[in-house]
């Protein structure tokens, strides 16, 4: 299964990306609007990733547009706070649902699931099913006659394939759409190399018949399920070319979280460190305010940072913090759009902000344990 993640801050992509990569998704990050329109028109995913405030094109027109353009792709609209305008607007537009970026990755994976069930065709029966083999994205578990089958990640997301499209021929090409990120394409052999695998591990766990069928030159599909063979006749290929695959293998799921913990980690260290630069920027604004001389190219850096800051800072957990640079991204743009004069409460708001960070640095509240980096005014 393949998801399109659009989010222009890096520290984000990078947490988000690899949550989703650790329970075995395909994922395609691009980082502003105009590109992520590009991507979702061009390519069949199964989910998009869409952050509201994006350069070049905002999350809202995005999710218009693509509704314009009759895309069916669910759509999960990310917020920084949950600001009600911004998921009325991104709802309104066709979005299928939202998150608050703050909220802990089993919830994201769970929303996520739950678009993949709603928009694919066994959406009333999430527990998939061929003869006794049974698989349930909920749990990430295979079994056969109650006992369970263990898969790699590849191997699992491939039956889930096949049993979200029974009878469908998929080709190898189509496969590897829906498998692999764009960065990542193998070669079409490991198409063949992946279905002898799952074909040796279902055989392995008691599977009879094989359950897929090679449609030679043209590429494979899941068989009539036993009991049905004798008496139904063959079903025609779906029109669809996209079909959700939305889990993890059972086996992988410790490691998965792990991972992920690792990564929050590594990545929170990495945004903490971004801090001081962020806030550099807006103590060169204050500084040209004060002066008299501020541009307008300074302002939309200013706001650019304090955007960075909020997404981040709810991202990782610290809420405090965000809920200050929040309301002073409110004020920046409102400025910014009304083309007014800012004025001193631009050194209160950078204040107030900068003793907020000192906090979240101290305190370690966030979703990984913090050392203090920007130092006390």
């Amino acid at each position: 299964m393949k998801i399109l993640f659009v989010e222009d801050d890096q520290h984000t992509c990078e947490l988000m990306a690899a949550t989703l990569e650790a329970h075995r998704y395909a994922v395609d990050v691009v980082t502003d609007g105009e590109s992520g329109l590009e991507m979702a028109l061009q390519w069949p995913y199964d989910l998009i990733l869409l952050d509201v405030m994006l350069p070049r094109l905002n999350g809202i027109e995005v999710c218009r547009r693509l509704r314009a353009e009759a895309c069916q792709t669910p759509i999960l609209i990310l917020t920084a706070r949950g600001a009600s305008e911004d998921v009325i607007a991104g709802l309104d537009a066709g979005a299928d649902d939202y998150v608050v970026k703050s909220c802990e990755p089993e919830q994201l994976m769970a929303r996520v699931r739950a678009l993949l069930r709603r928009g694919g065709e066994g959406a009333a029966h999430p527990i998939l099913t061929w003869g006794e083999l049974c698989l349930d994205p909920s749990s990430a578990q295979v079994k056969f006659k109650d006992a369970a089958v263990p898969c790699r990640p590849k191997e699992y997301t491939l039956l889930e394939l096949f049993l979200r499209n029974p009878q469908r021929l998929l080709s190898r090409s189509s496969i590897i759409d829906h498998l692999w990120a764009y960065d990542d394409v193998p070669v079409e052999g490991s198409v063949t190399t992946l279905v002898k695998d799952l074909r040796r591990r279902l055989k392995a766990a008691g599977v009879e018949p094989d359950p897929i069928e090679t449609v030679y030159g043209l590429g494979y599909r899941l068989k009539l399920e036993p009991e049905a063979e004798a008496s139904n006749p063959p079903v025609q290929p779906m029109g669809r070319d996209d079909a959700p695959v939305a889990a993890p293998s059972f086996a992988a799921k410790s490691a998965a979280e792990q991972r992920v913990k690792d990564v929050l980690q590594q990545v929170d260290a990495k945004f903490r460190a971004s801090w001081a630069e962020r806030l550099a920027v807006l103590e060169t604004a204050a500084a040209s305010l004060q002066a008299g001389n501020c541009t307008r190219e300074q302002q939309e850096a200013a706001l650019a940072a304090v955007h960075k800051l909020v997404g981040g800072l709810g991202t990782f957990g610290y809420n405090d913090a965000a809920a200050i640079a929040e309301v002073f991204e409110a004020a920046l743009r409102q400025h910014l759009e009304q083309e007014a004069q800012w004025t001193n409460q631009f050194a209160d708001r950078l204040s107030q902000l900068k003793q907020a960070l000192c906090q979240a640095a101290k305190s370690g509240h966030g979703k990984a344990a913090v050392t203090g980096i920007i130092q006390n005014e």
